[in-house]
This record gives C-alpha cells, structure tokens and sequence, in this order.
C-alpha cells in the first residue's frame, strides 16, 4: 500500500508541467486592486458629495447583499460546469455591473450595480480556492502561500494605486473609471489563460503533510496518522473575525479622517500600510502547522481588542499609521489560518463547499458590519471603534471553545 502511494505521489509530481497557476495568481491579484480602488472610495466620493452617513454604510455594503448567499447558491453550479467558465461568468457579469460607472455614479444606480457584481462574484473567490485543493498534489502550501500573495499584494497595489492618483488628482470619480479597466484585463486572462483542473481527492498521508505545514514528501516515513477533525464553525469564525475588522475599518476610519482633516489620499496611504504587513503575515502564516496557528491566532485576536480601542481615544496621524501596520500583520494571521482550514476541507471532501461557505460569511459580515457602524457613527464616530473592540471579546470566548476541538 505504501508503495501504491509513493507511486501516486510521483506520478502527481510528473503532472506538475501540464498545469498553470499563473492565472490564478493574477485573477487574485488583479480583481483586489479593483475592489480595494472602488471600496475606499465609496465612503470618501459620498460623504463629499453630502450623501447621509447612514446611506454610505448602505452603499459600502451594497455587494455583500448578494454576495453573503451567493457563493452557497452557485456552489453545486460551480462543481457542474467547471472552474474556468464560472471565473469567466463572474469576470463578466462584474464587467457589465461596473460598465454603469462611466455613466452614472447615482446612488440607486449604483447601488444596483453593486448587487449584480455581489451576485455574480459568488462564482469567483471560492471557485479560485477550489483549484488550490483540486491539485493539493501540487503541494497546497507553497500555492496558498502564492494565492495569498497573490490577492494581498492586490489590495496593496489597490490603496497604493488609489494614493497616487489622488495625490495628483483631487477627483474620487477617476477611480470608479480606472478600476473597471482591471475587471476586463482578467475576463481576458481567463478566457485565453485559465486551465480547468482535475479534481483529486487526497490520501490521508497527504492531508496529514499539509495538516503540518509541511512540503509533499515521497518518502513518507509512516503512515500512523489521523483523520483531522475541524468543526466547520472555525474557519468561519476566523474569516468573520478578519471581516469584522476590516469592513468596521474600511467605513469607519474614512470618515474619521475627514472630521479630522487628514487629506483624503492617506486614507488609501494607510490602508497601503496595513497590508504590506498584513502580506507579510499571510505569506508567512501559510508556512506554520496548524498547531502553532492555534497558539498564535488568540494573541492576534488580544491585539486586536487593543488597536481598536486605540482607534478610538488617538487623533494623531503618526500614531494612527503605526497601528495600521500592527493591525495588518495580526489580521492577516488570522484570515489565513480560516483559509487554510476550509481548503483542507475542500480537499477531505472534494468539493468547493466549505470555501462558499467562508466566503458567504465574509459577505454577510461586509454586508452587516458597515450599516451598523454607520448607525454608531452618527452617534459618534469613536463609539465604532469601542464596539468593535468589545465584539472581538466575544470572538475571543468563541474562537477559544472551538479551537479545543481542532483534532490533528
């Protein structure tokens, strides 16, 4: 039997030429730039234009409508028609919603337009993350590790982008008509580039390799492993935890910034900032066994509790960059250790559910978290931040049950 698998590990070696993951590496780059463009200025166009703060938080969450249920819905559609053509759809519907920009920026319009990208791009993300466990036997950590690159350099690239042009030029509008231009370069990558994948499902011996944090390894030296047992609630829990952090931060600190009369390109310099460590953090996190990340996501998870109540009582610009930095590096740790989790269930089982799953609840909370803290807002701005202080004290409770049952 052992040597059954070592053959079959060597043959999956053999395969590695026949198949490109460059694409995918773009598709995650290319697609953040745009949503990290378009989501920082959201509340930035609108609040100048005097729209109701209430009616920002609507708009910033306006995708996540769709999006918190869309991923479940297109699940099945997903693993029926293949990865490629469900990228493709997805990259084409978003092109359609996104063309409304350079007509209108209306807030029904654009609202709308927001729904129909939210629906479609339930075909994306969990689709892009399904490849990575369809060819595990490609070795899953050195590609999540590329994935994560992949799409944190993108939302880099995005605040970075966002911070240029605004430095020159003091007009929020030319971001909703540069941003769709990335949409389209990727329906291309996707319609000439993409190849389709043969799903595999993995032995044991391989699931326990990446349980580990380790390299595909042919010599495998015994093969008295377990199972590995992962509540389905944990990796939920951890991407929530990380959209609750960035969909709270993303409303609240560009409003913050305009009361305080910061000019408005370092709300994209700082959100730049936050995800070279944040880079850093998922890169190097992809590498560590599941055991370390245990340990380590519940100091992220005090940090965090800490920086926002630091958000909140701070007012100096110096200071607030600091804590960008801080808060990407632990944010970062924690969306990855939930990515790693559910991809190791996409493999167990051979499917894309769990990635749907995880990603209609990061819509669900980007749909939730910016309408509330546009509510505590108007209260006042810093009550936003204590807020999410005290819900990462409840994250804390939770994450801390559950982890005891992660058996591997």
């Amino acid at each position: 039997m052992l040597g059954k698998v070592c053959s079959m590990n060597l043959t999956h070696g053999d395969d590695r030429q026949y198949w490109r993951f460059w694409p995918i590496v773009c598709l995650s780059f290319l697609y953040p730039i745009n949503n990290a463009l378009i989501n920082l200025a959201i509340p930035l166009y609108y609040f100048k234009q005097g729209v109701p703060i209430q009616t920002i938080g609507i708009l910033a969450a306006s995708m996540t409508i769709t999006y918190c249920f869309s991923p479940i819905l297109f699940n099945k559609v997903s693993d029926k028609i293949g990865r490629k053509k469900s990228i493709g759809i997805a990259l084409m519907g978003t092109s359609f919603a996104q063309l409304i920009f350079y007509f209108t920026l209306d807030p029904p319009i654009f609202f709308i337009a927001r729904l129909i990208e939210g629906l479609v791009m339930g075909l994306y993300w969990s689709n892009l993350q399904a490849t990575i466990s369809e060819n595990a036997k490609h070795d899953p950590n050195k590609y999540m590790a590329k994935f994560n690159f992949g799409w944190n350099s993108g939302v880099l690239s995005g605040f970075l982008l966002g911070a240029l042009i605004l430095f020159r030029i003091d007009d929020l509008t030319i971001i909703f008509y540069i941003a769709p231009i990335l949409v389209f370069v990727s329906l291309i990558i996707t319609l000439l580039f993409f190849k389709e994948t043969d799903a595999v499902k993995l032995n044991r011996i391989v699931l326990n390799e990446y349980n580990n944090g380790s390299n595909l390894n042919p010599e495998i030296k015994n093969q008295q492993r377990i199972d590995p047992v992962i509540p389905l609630i944990m990796p939920v829990l951890l991407v929530v935890a990380f959209s609750f952090q960035k969909a709270s931060l993303n409303l609240l600190y560009s409003i913050k910034s305009e009361i305080l009369g910061f000019d408005t390109y370092t709300v994209y310099l700082l959100a730049f900032f936050s995800l070279t460590t944040q880079l850093f953090s998922t890169s190097l996190s992809s590498y560590l066994s599941i055991k370390t990340l245990k340990r380590v996501s519940i100091i992220c998870i005090i940090a965090l509790i800490i920086i926002n109540f630091l958000f909140a009582i701070n007012s100096n610009f110096l200071i607030f960059i600091a804590l960008f930095f801080i808060m990407g590096f632990f944010a970062g740790i924690i969306y990855s250790f939930g990515l790693k989790l559910s991809i190791l269930l996409n493999a167990e089982h051979k499917t894309s559910k769990y990635s749907s799953i995880c990603e209609s609840s990061m819509g669900l909370t980007f749909l939730i978290i910016p309408i509330m803290s546009a509510y505590i807002a108007t209260i006042n701005i810093n009550y936003g931040f204590y807020a999410i202080s005290f819900g990462f004290v409840i994250f804390l409770i939770v994450i801390q049950i559950f982890l005891k049952k992660i058996k591997i």
